[in-house]
């Protein structure tokens, strides 16, 4: 007989952030402003959220702060994107992952498998450096070691 058990009181929901949440986390990475020629409007945060909200799977995090730095990641992933879509047309589409990036004594560098690379489910987030910091923060939780007992049960 299997027997699942459920917690006295149900687990809440993760709150997903809000836009000033976006433009405090990534307060140097995009130009916030008003003119849409050359700044990042809360429009288009908006507009990337609302991808993220299709693709996020909340049941890969532990708790609500992974989740929310995923969503924002995620978000930037889809802002990064849209814009490239938006000034390059399809070109900007294809750009793909930098394996590594140095200036001075900083570098950053991505360890993607090619076994996610090969997988057209995370292969689109290999596009983008928030991408790839979205998709580290969730290997651990994609592939891990699987184990196997033998046993048998009674009739």
């Amino acid at each position: 007989m299997l027997c699942v058990c459920w917690p006295s009181t149900p687990p809440q929901p993760f709150l997903n952030p809000i836009i000033s949440d976006f433009q405090n986390y990534f307060t140097r990475d995009f130009p916030y402003g008003t003119n849409v020629q050359t700044s990042v409007t809360d429009a288009d945060i908006g507009k990337s959220y609302s991808q993220v909200n299709f693709s996020i799977n909340p049941g890969l995090f532990a708790n609500q702060q992974q989740y929310t730095l995923g969503y924002l990641w995620l978000a930037a992933h889809w802002l990064v994107t849209d814009l490239r879509a938006g000034s390059q047309g399809i070109a900007g589409q294809y750009n793909f992952l930098e394996n590594s990036k140095g200036v001075g004594a900083v570098s950053t560098s991505f360890s993607i498998p090619p076994r996610i690379l090969d997988n057209p489910s995370f292969a689109m987030y290999t596009k983008t450096r928030y991408g790839a910091k979205y998709l580290e923060l969730l290997l651990p939780r994609l592939v891990g070691q699987i184990y196997t007992g033998r046993g048998h049960t009674k009739a």
